[in-house]
């Protein structure tokens, strides 16, 4: 954790939390979007969490400083603190908490270039800058109040670069599936998948990444003696990109590893861990990239089978989805880096 000097100057603070609780997505595209900053536009970078181990192992291993909230201070408070001590020119925040719009506006009218992230508030409209990819909350959102500029749509989604290649589809004589739930699958969604694949007879492989904070290893353990030998446990992947190019179709929970999925030209079945997630995953499944299978709540094992079987039995389907996954081309972080950075050195 750093220190609070003045010396520490930066020119950009990023405000954005993940734990095992909340998962690792909005730490993750941050960091994209960061490494982008540093090393393209030569900007100096810091981040302002929540405290979280696996958040601040995250960050601190892009050789970024990370800044913990102290239990003792408001987030405003905090926030100018930060601010004060560290006179970034901008401040991008990438966060789902009751921070107020009067304080981004307070913010930007001393001079700082605010932007947001994926923001589904009202907050949302006191920014310079607001991102986002075409899901249906924020193309039908209420921007009456906004003076700023805002970007949405496929152009705008933060992937780490190693997701900016598109792959060529596998040709596995044994259909290979991938169950990606993200760092943490706090609800159980990879547990649902195992269950449903379970009730299929077809012949087919599963490659299951775990997280590194993943909650569910005992009721992983009691399944592990019922799963045959087609199934193949993954953690700490250090080449996912290529691991999901191996693979014919992936089931996973909607969020960055969507998009990550899309951009490699997967073919996916998407959970929403929340009712918003679910409702943001049909832009994916409008697009023709994926299956949006709904909050997972609302799922049930049955159904979720139906829908694997029937995609493992329509190759063309996977061609056809694999073909529209072209709509997205994983530079998002060039894209906003390059705004942001223009917005903050040009901007009169």
């Amino acid at each position: 954790m750093c220190i609070l000097t003045p010396q520490n100057n930066m020119d950009i603070l990023i405000r954005c939390d993940g734990s095992a609780q909340l998962g690792l997505g909005h730490i993750i595209r941050c960091l994209a979007l960061a490494c982008e900053l540093r090393d393209t536009h030569q900007m100096q970078i810091g981040f302002a969490t929540m405290r979280s181990d696996v958040a601040e192992t995250l960050i601190t291993r892009e050789n970024f400083p990370v800044f913990i909230k102290p239990d003792d201070f408001e987030e405003a408070q905090w926030i100018d603190s930060l601010l004060t001590n560290q006179s970034p020119k901008g401040l991008i925040l990438d966060i789902r908490t009751e921070l107020s719009a009067c304080e981004l506006l307070r913010w930007r009218n001393s001079g700082i270039t605010v932007a947001v992230i994926d923001d589904p508030s009202d907050r949302r409209q006191a920014s310079n800058l607001a991102f986002y990819p075409p899901v249906p909350q924020m193309t039908n959102a209420d921007w009456s109040t906004f003076t700023g500029q805002a970007f949405i749509g496929w152009d705008y989604i933060l992937l780490r670069k190693e997701f900016s290649h598109p792959r060529l589809r596998p040709k596995n004589p044994i259909p290979v599936l991938l169950v990606t739930m993200g760092g943490s699958d706090p609800g159980g969604l990879t547990i649902l998948s195992l269950n449903a694949l379970r009730q299929l007879d077809e012949e087919f492989r599963v490659k299951v990444v775990l997280g590194r904070a993943f909650m569910h290893n005992e009721e992983l353990d009691h399944m592990l003696s019922e799963l045959s030998d087609k199934y193949e446990f993954l953690k700490d992947v250090t080449d996912m990109p290529s691991l999901m190019a191996r693979c014919d179709f992936a089931i996973a929970a909607f969020g960055g590893t969507a998009y990550e999925l899309a951009a490699v030209n997967v073919p996916s079945i998407l959970l929403g861990l929340t009712l918003d997630h679910a409702r943001s995953a049909e832009a994916l499944d409008n697009a023709g990239m994926a299956i949006n299978m709904g909050y997972y709540q609302h799922i049930l094992t049955e159904n979720l089978a139906t829908t694997i079987r029937s995609l493992l039995k329509s190759t063309h389907r996977q061609l056809r989805m694999s073909s529209a996954c072209n709509t997205l081309d994983g530079l998002g972080a060039k894209r906003i880096a390059r705004i942001i950075f223009e917005r903050i050195n040009f901007h009169v």
